[in-house]
């Protein structure tokens, strides 16, 4: 199901009750689920490494250590937005989080009016980056159907001894006797061909 249909899962992990209060608040009057609370990386990591929520508000610092290789390795299971509560004299550690898909961070002491638009902004910001992932892909498969499009009409260049447009023709008019896509009756067509050789 889409992360933006279904009711948000967040896990909140500070080692504050205060701080983590706060978030609650907001949290709750956007309507999110909190699915896990805690102090801890191990908790966090945990509660993340099974099944990664919608979104990640950690402190950087928890009770038994720093919080960033729990937040790099949950996003490396499952990208995952998180946001970092961090106090001032920490934000170089924050850096080291930001390439690895903690979008957005907060310094110490947060109020509840900044914990949201920094919420909406993180979400956004993780909707782009889904958005432009998934169009690298289909940009990286549309240029290997074409190589493997290019390869497959040359090999009906060399065995019938047709031009390049007449090959593609033929290559086209096959696939759609066969009721297949282009690119998948070319795979098929170099599969038998190097079968052959």
């Amino acid at each position: 199901m889409d992360r933006m249909l279904k009711q948000v899962e967040v896990i909140v992990a500070h080692r504050s009750d205060e701080t983590r209060a706060k978030v609650r608040e907001v949290l709750d009057e956007l309507g999110y689920q909190i699915r896990h609370e805690c102090d801890s990386s191990k908790s966090l990591m945990d509660a993340g490494v099974d099944s990664p929520p919608d979104l990640i508000i950690s402190g950087i610092e928890l009770v038994d250590g720093a919080a960033i290789d729990a937040l790099i390795a949950i996003s490396h299971l499952d990208p995952t937005p998180a946001i970092v509560i961090t106090p001032r004299d920490s934000l170089l550690d924050v850096e080291k989080a930001l390439s690895d898909h903690v979008m957005a961070y907060l310094v110490e002491p947060v109020e509840p009016d900044q914990i949201k638009p920094t919420i909406y902004l993180v979400r956004e910001r993780f909707r782009q980056f889904e958005q432009l992932k998934h169009e690298n892909e289909d940009l990286r498969q549309a240029l290997s159907d074409r190589k493997t499009i290019e390869k497959a009409k040359g090999v009906i260049m060399g065995r019938d001894e047709l031009t390049e447009e007449d090959a593609f023709r033929h290559l086209q008019k096959q696939a759609q006797s066969k009721r297949m896509k282009l690119a998948t009756f070319a795979a098929e067509l170099l599969e038998l061909e190097n079968g052959n050789a």
